[in-house]
């Protein structure tokens, strides 16, 4: 559906010179909008919401920088400003919810609210009304007059229902605080709903991924261990042993079942305490019975981390794969310029998870240049992303080489770059 409002816009340079100044209009479309000037043989300029790298509004005018930063101004909207503004950001949202991959699952819910935004320094984000969506694996805030935003469920580390208040606190891995309000008659529902969904995430990990691989274990030792790989997170050697010292040596056996793996990457644990080994697996959505494994190594003293996601697995496999692997592995700085890395160790930790599983464990977006993803569907997630952009920025190389001796001189090469000097 295009709309169209009638409006003066101005394009500006990089070194703020007007370029074009005309009255025209704008036609709102679902991927972007154009914008041209009076007459049928103006064209115009089509912007595509994939080419804002900022958008914001103030005294009935929008502002918006490309990522070639050219500036734009739109104003005089004929007293329309309030509607166009809902429609342009009606449709960006929605370029958002999918170009930033937040629908996790299918929707399960929608309500109406109010939401408040607060950094783990206790500083105010954002707030204001919303539509408040509920997917299988994330909530979805869409506000009509800011830009939507997600929280992977995954990441929650705890949540509250103030039934005094009736309010919603949200808190999340990283310390960020999500407040949700003003839910009226919904908010028993909107109860129902966050506990059934948070509460079948730990089931589904139990019985759709842990009875499976690990059936022969009790369900409560399960359950803790599900608490800490939801969503496919990982979880430290440290742990699994403190939960059952059985359970992590099958964990290891179930990550390291080809030998070459193991061989290559008992270089690296033998660089790691037991805090700093960890393991991931999670259901497959690709395959029916298949199975994501993937394990990380943080080596502080070398500045760095490390994570390798192995050959999707199948229930009905026999063994490890007979056939040899390269066996890619990414190595990450934690830290860049100064600093200490055993401080920053753990949000490199979640910066790679984050990366991980908002993007389905896709490894593309993690490492290559800017240019082979042009046309990927991760273009705009690798501009965007703040925990994508600087994990990108911390890629320190890779290591994947089928033979064994070779694979561990280019591990040796990247830790003894990777060091701050």
């Amino acid at each position: 559906m295009e709309l169209s409002y009638n409006l003066r816009y101005q394009k500006f340079s990089f070194s703020n010179r007007v370029m074009v100044d005309k009255e025209g209009e704008i036609i709102v479309y679902d991927k972007g909008f154009r914008l041209k000037g009076k007459g049928a043989t103006d064209k115009g300029e089509l912007i595509s919401f994939s080419d804002l790298k900022e958008f914001y509004f103030k005294d009935e005018k929008i502002f918006f920088i490309t990522f070639n930063k050219e500036k734009y101004i739109l104003s005089d909207a004929s007293g329309m400003f309030e509607q166009m503004l809902r429609d342009l950001y009606r449709a960006r949202n929605e370029f958002l919810t999918d170009a930033l991959f937040m629908k996790v699952g299918k929707i399960k819910a929608e309500f109406e609210g109010a939401f408040e935004r607060i950094s783990k320094f206790a500083k105010p984000i954002s707030k204001g009304k919303a539509k408040i969506k509920i997917y299988e694996r994330s909530l979805v805030i869409v506000p009509p007059n800011q830009d939507a935003f997600s929280i992977n469920f995954s990441f929650v580390n705890f949540y509250e229902f103030e039934d005094d208040e009736y309010n919603v606190k949200i808190v999340l891995d990283d310390g960020q605080i999500l407040n949700i309000s003003q839910l009226g008659d919904d908010f028993e529902l909107f109860q129902e709903k966050m506990d059934e969904i948070l509460g079948g995430l730990y089931q589904s990990v139990v019985s759709d991924v842990l009875r499976e691989c690990f059936g022969y274990f009790d369900l409560s030792t399960l359950l803790k261990m599900a608490y800490k790989i939801k969503g496919g997170k990982t979880i430290s050697k440290k742990e699994l042993i403190k939960i059952d010292k059985e359970l992590y040596q099958a964990v290891y056996d179930f990550i390291f079942d080809n030998e070459d793996f193991k061989q290559k990457f008992e270089y690296l644990l033998s660089n790691a305490d037991d805090l700093n080994i960890r393991f991931g697996i999670a259901k497959d959505f690709a395959q029916a019975k298949g199975f994501i494994r993937w394990v990380m190594v943080s080596v502080p003293e070398k500045n760095v981390v490390a994570f390798s996601i192995l050959p999707r697995w199948e229930n009905a496999a026999q063994g490890g794969e007979s056939a040899k692997r390269k066996d890619e592995t990414f190595f990450y700085k934690i830290i860049m310029e100064k600093g200490n890395a055993l401080e920053k160790t753990e949000d490199k930790i979640r910066e790679i998870e984050q990366a991980l599983l908002s993007l389905n464990f896709a490894k593309d977006p993690c490492y290559k240049d800017k240019r082979e993803l042009k046309y990927s569907p991760f273009q705009y997630a690798i501009r965007k992303m703040p925990f994508l952009r600087i994990l990108r920025k911390s890629f320190s190389g890779m290591a994947a080489s089928e033979d064994i001796q070779t694979w561990k001189e280019q591990a040796d090469k990247i830790l003894n770059e990777s060091v701050i000097k």
